[in-house]
C-alpha cells in the first residue's frame, strides 16, 4: 500500500491529521498542546489578535468616513441649491435696480406722482363738485339756486375735449 503525502496546508497552519474519532470533542489542553507542536507561541496569537483588533478599527474608519461623505455631499447639494436661487433674487434686483435708473422710470414717476405732461399732451383737470349735506338747517341755504344742469350730454362734452374742432 502506498503511503498518503501529508497536505501542504496542513503541514503549513500546523493542523492534527484528520484522523479522529467522530465524537471527540477538543479539550482546551488538546489546542493548545496542537499549537505547541505546530510551532506557534502566545506573543503569535497576541499579535495575530492585535492585527484583527487594528484592522475591525480601520474598517469602523472608513465606515464613518463614508457616512460623513454622504452627509457632506447632501449639505452641498443643497447650499448649491441655496446659490443658484440668490442668483437668481440677484439678477431679478439688478433689472429693477437697471429699470429705476431709465429714462422710461423717471417719466413715469414724472407723470403718475408729480402730475407734469410733455408738450403737446392735453391735460384733463376734473372738476370736484363739493358735497352738499344731508340735513342742513333753512338759515344756511344759499340764496341763489343752483346753476340749471348742462344741455349738452357727458360723452359729447368728452368727445370735444379729446378732438378738438380745427377751425
Amino acid at each position: 500500500m502506498k503511503r498518503r503525502t501529508r497536505h501542504a496546508t496542513r503541514s503549513l497552519f500546523g493542523l492534527l491529521p484528520r484522523r479522529r474519532p467522530a465524537a471527540a470533542r477538543l479539550s482546551v489542553e488538546q489546542v493548545l498542546g496542537a499549537l505547541r507542536l505546530s510551532g506557534t507561541s502566545a506573543l503569535t496569537i497576541g499579535l495575530a489578535a492585535l492585527m484583527l483588533i487594528f484592522i475591525g478599527l480601520l474598517v469602523a474608519n472608513f465606515v464613518g468616513q463614508v457616512l460623513q461623505s454622504a452627509r457632506l455631499e447632501g449639505q452641498r447639494a443643497a447650499l448649491e441649491s441655496e446659490v443658484a436661487q440668490m442668483q437668481a433674487t440677484n439678477t431679478r434686483l439688478e433689472g429693477a435696480v437697471s429699470y429705476t435708473e431709465s429714462d422710461v422710470y423717471v417719466e413715469e414717476v414724472a407723470r403718475e406722482q408729480l402730475g407734469y405732461a410733455r408738450d403737446g399732451d392735453v391735460v384733463i383737470l376734473p372738476r370736484l363738485v363739493a358735497p352738499t349735506p344731508a340735513l342742513a338747517p333753512a338759515s344756511a341755504l344759499p340764496d341763489k339756486p343752483p346753476p340749471p344742469a348742462p344741455t349738452t350730454p357727458n360723452w359729447l362734452r368728452w368727445w370735444r375735449t379729446f378732438t378738438p374742432s380745427q377751425g
